[in-house]
């Protein structure tokens, strides 16, 4: 029994063994913290190369860029850990060779279960280097014809996308169930507004008296690309006549250019007199001795 005993706790008792396991511990310590200093330096770098070259003019698109960082900075940190994951199981005695080749092994028996995986990646790949969007782009997600996702681009991974919508939700998505994408943020957008008179205004008129005002509204707004145009008159009805205008604006940006251009024109028409349109009440006397006189 006193043998036994002997035999259990002699390795416990190894001096040389617990010292072996503290050096270890200590260099993998040192180990993952160097890493963390590799990441982050490797992640300045990266993002100091595209502040360079946008200040160099080499670079197409701001938003391209930040896409690019973004992804590098998420290749070094994934290469680095696995780098930093080797080590440290190397120094604790565990051949990562073996651990590599089962690892491929098994990586052929898992291959059919994780298809979505790669579908997602090689998916990613194709977004970011067909540039489908970019970070910072205005997007909607369509998956099988219905809307999932509609909002800014946070970023781009190769395995997901985060998408913030306009009211704060933040919405990742798996990069392989992107359907249908519609970027609104590629081409210029085109606000299409109306504005409203009285139908006893001389139409024409008041669209020879806007022309000049409207001449005015591409230098006043930056979001403004072209003089807005005045498409004619869309719709007259009782008391009122609606005048329809285009202005071509930045990709986006036709919403925010409405409000802004709807309300610096009514502004205008107010200044300059032109009568707003005025609800109107025709009353009809019903003739005596008609139906439902009493």
């Amino acid at each position: 029994m006193t043998h036994m005993m002997r035999q259990l706790f002699e390795p416990v008792a190894d001096a040389e063994m617990w010292k072996s396991i503290g050096l270890n511990t200590f260099w993998s310590i040192v180990t993952i913290l160097v890493a963390f200093i590799v990441i982050k330096m490797l992640h300045f770098m990266i993002a100091k190369f595209f502040q360079v070259r946008r200040l160099s003019n080499l670079s197409s698109s701001e938003k391209r860029d930040t896409t690019l960082i973004k992804l590098l900075q998420n290749i070094i940190t994934y290469v680095v850990w696995f780098i930093v994951l080797t080590t440290v199981l190397s120094k604790m005695g565990i051949k990562v060779e073996s651990l590599i080749a089962g690892a491929g092994v098994a990586g052929i028996a898992l291959g059919f279960g994780a298809q979505t995986l790669v579908k997602d990646i090689i998916t990613g790949f194709f977004i970011i280097f067909e540039s489908q969007f970019d970070v910072g782009d205005y997007v909607r997600i369509n998956t099988g014809g219905t809307k999932v996702a509609e909002g800014t681009v946070q970023s781009i991974g190769l395995r997901s996308t985060r998408i913030r919508s306009f009211t704060g939700e933040l919405t990742i998505l798996p990069n392989g169930t992107m359907n249908e994408i519609v970027n609104f943020s590629v081409n210029n957008s085109v606000a299409v507004f109306e504005v409203s008179v009285s139908s006893d205004e001389n139409i024409r008129a008041v669209e020879d008296m806007l022309m000049p005002y409207l001449e005015t509204l591409k230098d006043k707004y930056e979001d403004v690309v072209k003089t807005p145009e005045i498409l004619g008159v869309d719709m007259v009805k009782a008391g009122e006549a609606v005048i329809k205008i285009a202005a071509e604006t930045l990709p986006n940006n036709h919403v925010k250019v409405s409000r802004l251009l709807r309300g610096d024109l009514k502004d205008f028409l107010d200044s300059h007199g032109v009568k707003a349109p005025v609800p109107r009440m025709v009353m009809y006397n019903q003739p005596k001795g008609g139906p439902g006189y009493e």
